[in-house]
């Protein structure tokens, strides 16, 4: 016999050999409704640790005791790891096995699936998970995100354990992101994972300046803020007393949608309605319940869902979504209207002061503007700015004679009220003209400003006034408090400006915006005015200007 002849011998024998191997495995005795248990208490296990199916047999062989283990290679798993299936199962033994089993078990060809769930599970209801958010469109950088899970399906409605991917209250950086939400029920069965993608854009435009002494803050629409200050109390909020000399972005400023400035120190408000503090905290200004000052930004607990934020010189307020305002910091004059503290280190709701839309605070007291028009005011009326028409101590907040207001803001000791049609009003002191009008130290009744008309913005500070019409138009009153600069009697507009949409005021220096993001700075009428070019979109000041320092 040749080599070929002995190579087909060996082969013919080989082959024999492996064909009744492979019969012996096909029908290899088992027993399905002993083994199915075991295996199924394997899959269950090895599901829960790892937080998903195995798809290979021999991984669920440690998960199996020693004295029951399943050495059968009838046994596999189906390739989403969901079913046991046993190959060659005889027909009526199949069916029966099946039926006990029950859920989404079936037969396909020699093959027998058995879904690997608990019997007592199978008739229960799968769980499917669903979301939905609001705004559900135009989400944009500054959008405070609500996800609603009511559309989710378990039995009787019991939701052990939620898991979510990628769910935000708010994103800072545009772009796409993916949000994937899976549930648990009482069965420690989970859903599928439901996903949807919300595109995130960046709302274009600077939306609030806010300052005090060297301190200035630029907040824009997308939540960005570029930042200057000498920061000697750390009032910046970036983590150190370094001096900024010119506006520039700090990563911790993201998410703020606006801020208040006291002296030395500085309140933020969050998109989120979170409230932070950063700064001096010699009378409790930071409410963070003790005196000692942060560098950094440090959220006050006990306020939630915040609306407005407001500081005076050295204490502060906010406002909620349910029209409550909490007062804080300084009490010297009465201004947290509490009799028996020299000051507060923690929020105290004022009361009988509800359903508030807007708040303002003075040097040492406070205004809250409620939805028809009237105005409550509290605190420090010794000059008679609170418009009460009488100077003096109160004992509580007080309705003012201030009506049909659409905003307030308040100085040194003298306040500033404009109605819904765009008029002025003020009360206080006078000396300066800081209320628009000569001849009258102090004017205890609302009286008007005359000279302007339309007005849409308008801040006080010390003794100063800068007011903003509806075409853009700017004008100012009271004192600069420089040397040299006399006080201004009557309202005086800001020759060569125009299209300005947003201003702020310090009580010696104006700082305003125009149409051009041009922010002019006005320390006097001469026309001689700083100026620095800024821009509608954060991203393009940041490329031109933060990295090239």
């Amino acid at each position: 016999m040749n080599i070929f002849g002995v190579i087909l011998v060996i082969g013919s024998v080989v082959g024999t050999v492996i064909y009744y191997m492979n019969e012996s495995k096909e029908h290899i005795e088992i027993d399905p409704y002993h083994d199915y248990e075991k295996i199924l208490d394997a899959a269950l296990t090895y599901k829960e640790e790892k937080e998903e199916y195995a798809k290979d047999f021999s991984k669920l062989i440690p998960y199996i005791s020693k004295k029951e283990i399943v050495a059968s290679k009838r046994y596999a798993l189906s390739l989403d790891g969901k079913f046991l299936t046993i190959s060659n199962l005889p027909e009526e033994e199949a069916s029966k096995l099946i039926n006990e089993i029950g859920g989404e078990s079936y037969i396909n060809g020699k093959f027998t699936y058995l879904t690997l769930l608990r019997k007592n599970d199978l008739s229960k209801i799968k769980p499917i998970a669903h979301f939905n958010i609001k705004p559900d469109s135009k989400i944009n950088t500054t959008s405070v995100i609500q996800y609603d899970t009511s559309g989710c399906i378990a039995e009787d409605n019991e939701i052990v354990e939620k898991k979510w991917e990628n769910k935000q209250l708010t994103f800072k950086e545009p772009g796409t992101y993916t949000i994937r939400l899976k549930i648990k029920d009482r069965n420690g069965n989970w859903s599928d994972s439901f996903e949807r993608d919300i595109k995130v854009s960046e709302e274009m435009g600077i939306k609030d300046i806010e300052c005090y002494d060297s301190t200035m803050f630029i907040v824009y629409k997308n939540g960005k803020v570029l930042s200057k200050s000498k920061n000697e109390f750390g009032q910046l909020g970036i983590g150190n007393l370094n001096p900024i000399s010119d506006l520039k972005y700090n990563s911790l400023h993201d998410s703020i949608s606006q801020i208040a400035c006291g002296e030395n120190f500085t309140i933020f408000k969050l998109n989120d309605g979170t409230v932070c503090a950063a700064g001096s905290n010699r009378y409790g200004e930071l409410a963070s319940g003790d005196k000692n000052p942060s560098r950094t930004l440090n959220v006050i607990w006990g306020l939630e869902n915040v609306k407005q934020v407001a500081a005076g010189k050295h204490f502060a307020a906010a406002l909620d979504l349910n029209g409550n305002v909490y007062v804080w910091g300084d009490n010297s004059e009465n201004q947290l209207m509490k009799e028996d503290v020299s000051e507060s280190t923690m929020p105290l709701k004022l009361e009988g002061v509800e359903g508030i839309k807007s708040i303002a605070l003075g040097s040492n007291f406070g205004f809250a503007v409620q939805y028809d028009g009237t105005v409550i005011g509290w605190g420090d009326n010794t000059h008679g700015q609170l418009g009460l028409g009488f100077k003096g101590r109160i004992s509580e907040p007080t309705m003012t004679l201030y009506k049909n207001v659409a905003f307030m803001t308040a100085g040194e000791k003298f306040s500033i009220a404009v109605s819904e049609n765009g008029r002025v009003y003020g009360t206080g002191n006078n000396a300066y003209g800081q209320l628009g009008t000569k001849g009258k130290s102090e004017i205890f009744f609302p009286a008007e400003v005359l000279k302007v008309k339309d007005i849409m913005e308008a801040h006080a500070k010390e003794s100063l006034v800068v007011a903003v019409n509806r075409i853009g138009k700017v004008f100012v009153w009271g004192n600069f408090n420089a040397p040299g600069i006399k006080p201004i009697y009557e309202p005086e507009e800001v020759i060569g400006l125009s299209y300005v949409y947003s201003a702020s005021n310090t009580g010696k220096k104006c700082y305003l915006i125009d149409g051009n993001n041009v922010l002019h700075v006005i320390a006097d009428l001469s026309g001689k005015n700083e100026t620095k070019q800024l821009y509608s979109s954060f991203y393009e000041f940041y490329n031109l200007e933060g990295k090239s320092k």
